[in-house]
């Protein structure tokens, strides 16, 4: 019997890519700490934004894998918080659910 629609399901080794990334590990401790603020709305309640470094995106079969990933790509380009964030998932037609986290890193103005 042939496979008409989609593709051969994918290992499951797969959706543990990145589980030990360092950097996910050190955005997970961030933001625990609250050291990266992350907000749905266009700034930070009480923060002026000091610059913006556009939009980041971080997608993965794994949740916590977008979601940390995105931070772990805002803390590379040294900002201090997400605004605008957004979440969606898609699921693919073989069950899995493929996760999509984004929003626009911003540097925070110093608290006076």
């Amino acid at each position: 019997m042939a496979l008409i629609f989609g593709s051969p399901k994918r290992p499951v080794a797969d959706k543990d890519d990145n589980r030990n990334d360092q950097r996910l590990t050190l955005a997970k401790e961030m933001y625990m700490a609250g050291k990266m603020k992350i907000v749905t709305t266009e700034n930070v309640p009480g923060r002026d934004i000091q610059s913006a470094f556009g939009l980041i995106v971080c997608r993965s079969y794994v949740f916590d894998n977008a979601f940390y990933g995105l931070m772990a790509q805002a803390v590379d380009v040294n900002a201090d918080a997400i605004v605008g964030y957004r979440e969606s998932v898609s699921f693919h037609p073989e069950g899995d659910k493929y996760y999509s986290c984004y929003g626009t890193a911003v540097r925070m103005k110093k608290l006076k």
